[in-house]
């Protein structure tokens, strides 16, 4: 996507926040710097510098940045830099193992025999089609027939109740 030249400050950021909330940090960083020659002087832009140089694994190059943002004459810019420092620079906590779960890896699953689908989910094999597979007809007609006669009995005495009442006023 080719980008014209002259694009102000508000627009840069713009794209920049939208590239980031999409995961395209390093798109992120490549716009931050472009918008750096035109705005060598914007602090919001090093702060987008950051946080894209965070995401993308540079935390000490981020962390830098980042306490040079500190003293920066917008006070926003100051305030926000100061807490994603707190962040980055926060103790990382041992956790016990007992806290973690495992995910297991799902990636295969679709390959895996029938047998080993037991094993993974502890069920045992279906016998014929996939409720999930084909159209929905098909599945309705594998589920078992409702029970109506005491949801009829409710309706009626429902229906006769509102005939009363009717009745009854005038």
């Amino acid at each position: 996507m080719t980008l014209p030249e002259d694009l102000r400050l508000s627009q840069h950021l713009a794209l920049i926040q939208l590239r980031f909330e999409r995961g395209q940090y390093r798109q992120a960083l490549e716009e931050v710097k472009q918008a750096q020659s035109r705005y060598p002087q914007s602090g919001k832009l090093r702060l987008w510098q950051a946080l894209a140089q965070e995401a993308l694994g540079e935390t000490q190059e981020a962390i830098l940045l980042a306490q040079t943002l500190l003293r920066n004459p917008d006070p926003e810019v100051a305030q926000q830099a100061r807490y994603v420092l707190g962040i980055w620079q926060a103790p990382r906590l041992r956790r016990p193992a007992e806290w973690l779960s495992e995910i297991p890896d799902l990636s295969r699953l679709e390959e895996a025999d029938p047998p080993e689908y037991r094993l993974a989910y502890g069920r045992s094999q279906r016998k014929g089609p996939s409720p999930r597979s084909g159209d929905p007809l098909s599945r309705r007609a594998a589920d078992p027939p409702l029970d109506t006669k005491p949801l009829i009995w409710v309706l009626i005495g429902i229906l006769s109740t509102l005939l009363a009442v009717m009745a009854w006023l005038p």
